[in-house]
């Protein structure tokens, strides 16, 4: 009659503790950005079978099923429609990690979100609660310079903000100036900042604008160093020039002397303006890179262009590319699309760790089979290159390099006037070379790749990539 009854005692003990757990989360708040992947940790101490456990993450008073397990198996019936296909567990729930993955947040998406994890043979459960914050990180700002009468306006842009950020100006320095702020909301429920001040005197030359994220307290500005003869002003010598005239026939040479004058201060008033132009052009066009995908069609046969259009192999494809007048027979290069013909363009190529590359553009009517030749602007290709140990810019006359292998390679193709292509390391912004008359004055051209036979792989990095 003992031995029953100490086996009896035995298994309710096991039972007992079996059904014990504990869990526990790193943080109980999280802040993500609109558009990113977050994880909402979640650990269980001590790892059960899969079959004992129900797993349970939920929003607040069960208004939404994130994710359901329950018997070992995922249930994606009673999911809530809005996040299917964006959620998953971290790793296997057998781990005890009960981290959930969570893709593509959105505004919408901040909110209490529940852990919660039932034993069912014991009916023991555990629950974690986290918050988590969604922000919009903020763009770059962009600043813009205008005349007004005899003073300099300052305009300060950006967007993608949530919560609304917190603007300041800083005049030489130390000088706090209160700007006219507008805030706008825009149509993804994030805000856009303007913001706008006047300097009236020569001595405001040191301009900073700067904004801050109330959540995250991360501060993004630019700073301008105005010229001191931007500032219209009015020579001391028009007022005497009026009395003068009137007496001496000589004015009229004094006119001609002071409207040259005038003239040349324009002419320099508006250089600066048009180099502040170009500054601002080249900020929005790095801040949206253009979506840029390898055209197979144009694929040298012995290079492979990987699905998804956006990395390009030094291998031959499985199977053999057929022959047309768009491939590269001679050269194992590679166009990509689209073609540009006017505006400001930006992308990026990740170059790995290959030992022969390059990369630029080149014409429509760029020279496809036939006997080799060069890679420069006679061949109607503009572009930078890797030969080994040997970096140049293969221009009319070529030219090396001073660098080292970069991870990524900028193109910065601006069509809008003086049709040039700037290369730039985008770890540093440092410019690599500068081309002028890319396409020859008129005309299309594409994004041109080429691996050699000491190439690895090159990658397309742009928007959504």
């Amino acid at each position: 009659m003992e031995t029953p009854l100490l086996f009896s005692i035995v298994t309710l003990a096991a039972v007992a503790v079996s059904g014990q757990f504990h869990l526990k989360t790193q943080d109980t708040k999280q802040v993500a950005e609109v558009g990113s992947d977050t994880f909402l940790p979640c650990t269980l101490s001590s790892p059960q079978g899969l079959s004992e456990l129900k797993v349970h993450w939920f929003r607040s008073l069960y208004l939404s099923t994130l994710f359901l397990m329950s018997n070992g198996k995922e249930d994606k019936e009673r999911q809530s429609p809005e996040y299917s296909g964006r959620t998953a567990l971290r790793s296997q729930p057998d781990t005890g990690d009960l981290t959930l993955m969570l893709h593509n947040v959105s505004l919408s998406d901040a909110d209490m979100y529940h852990c919660l994890v039932e034993n069912i043979s014991s009916e023991a459960y555990k629950e974690v609660v986290i918050e988590l914050i969604v922000i919009g990180p903020g763009s770059i700002p962009v600043l813009g310079v205008s005349l007004q009468d005899n003073s300099i306006g300052i305009s300060f842009i950006t967007s993608d903000w949530f919560p609304s950020p917190e603007m300041h100006w800083k005049v030489d320095g130390n000088k706090l100036v209160t700007g006219q702020e507008n805030i706008h909301n825009q149509s993804n429920g994030l805000f856009q900042l303007e913001s706008r001040i006047v300097l009236n005197s020569p001595s405001d030359r040191h301009v900073y604008g700067a904004v801050r994220h109330p959540v995250t307290g991360k501060e993004v500005g630019l700073y301008m160093e105005i010229a001191a003869d931007m500032f219209p002003r009015l020579s001391s010598w028009a007022y005497a020039f009026i009395f003068i005239f009137l007496i001496l026939t000589a004015g009229v040479i004094i006119t001609i002397v002071y409207i040259k004058k005038q003239h040349k201060q324009k002419v320099r008033l508006q250089q600066a303006i048009d180099d502040l132009s170009s500054e601002v052009a080249w900020r929005q066009a790095v801040m949206t890179p253009e979506y840029i995908t390898l055209c197979p069609e144009t694929a040298h046969p012995e290079l492979s262009v990987a699905p998804g259009l956006v990395a390009l192999m030094n291998e031959p494809p499985m199977d053999p590319p057929p022959s047309s007048n768009s491939r590269f027979e001679t050269e194992r290069c590679c166009l990509g699309l689209p073609a540009f013909s006017s505006g400001c363009h930006y992308w990026e190529v990740e170059l790995g760790d290959s030992l022969e590359w390059a990369v630029g553009v080149a014409s429509p009517e760029v020279r496809r089979r036939g006997h080799a030749y060069m890679f420069r602007p006679q061949e109607n290709i503009w572009c930078i290159s890797r030969f080994m140990e040997d970096f140049r810019a293969l221009d009319t006359q070529e030219a090396p390099l001073p660098m080292e292998q970069p991870e990524r390679v900028g193109v910065y193709l601006n069509l809008s006037g003086p049709r040039q292509i700037t290369f730039y390391d985008p770890k540093s912004w440092d410019k690599l070379y500068t081309f002028n008359n890319v396409g020859h004055g008129r005309g299309n051209v594409l994004p041109f790749f080429w691996l050699g036979r000491n190439g690895n792989k090159l990658r397309l990095k742009g928007r959504d990539q």
